[in-house]
């Protein structure tokens, strides 16, 4: 019996392990204000459609009238920062989750996000950054470890070293153009005065040599 209570506690574990969610928020907290902040789809893949999202309550009640512009969010990465406009993922009594709210945005690169939150909530100010991580919210991770059946191409981050070799050569072909063409207009200008230069000796000896024939 007692074996059988073990397992069964054991199994009930391993249930709510599978029930848990898949999204790591990261919380912010402000009086009775909570905030759970996060990607609205992890884990977040490169390239493919994602969001901010924020999941606001008050004294534990979801926040279902935060309008637009109360609060302002941001996205910063890798020293890059850029502005998305928060909307509410819901409609109260109709669809969604009460209190969550999402800025669209596509992450173009792997790595760390920043995400950046400042406004009002039921007359409260709030202020805060958050960048992802194992405390926080998911990272932003290549789509090519996840892709079933497998395809042969190159990462974002090899197709943006191509580009980048790819622009140099053309920045390399373009200055030896240039060079060239900066040397071919010199000797051409050397070619007209020394041409310029025959003439004149022509027309002097040649009335030299009337004068001496006069």
């Amino acid at each position: 019996m007692r074996r059988f209570l073990l397992m069964s506690a054991a199994a009930a574990g391993l249930v709510v392990l599978m029930a848990a969610p898949a999204l790591a928020h990261g919380e912010y907290d402000h009086g009775d204000i909570a905030i759970a902040t996060g990607f609205q789809t992890e884990p977040a893949y490169v390239g493919q459609p994602n969001a901010l999202e924020l999941e606001i309550a008050k004294a534990g009640k979801p926040v279902t009238d935060v309008a637009q512009g109360d609060i302002k969010v941001g996205v910063s990465f890798a020293g890059q920062s850029t502005s998305v406009s928060l909307q509410p993922n819901f409609e109260v009594g109709e669809w969604g989750t009460p209190g969550d709210y999402i800025a669209s945005f596509i992450p173009t690169q792997p790595g760390k996000y920043t995400f950046n939150i400042a406004g009002t909530v039921e007359g409260t100010q709030i202020k805060y950054s958050m960048t992802s991580g194992p405390d926080t919210f998911s990272e932003v991770e290549d789509p090519a470890p996840a892709m079933f059946p497998p395809v042969d191409a190159p990462s974002n981050a090899e197709l943006n070293t191509k580009v980048d070799a790819a622009s140099a050569r053309t920045d390399a072909s373009i200055s030896s153009a240039q060079d060239a063409a900066d040397s071919a207009k010199t000797v051409a200008i050397v070619a007209v005065v020394v041409a310029l230069g025959a003439i004149v000796l022509a027309v002097i000896g040649w009335r030299r040599g009337r004068t001496n024939t006069a």
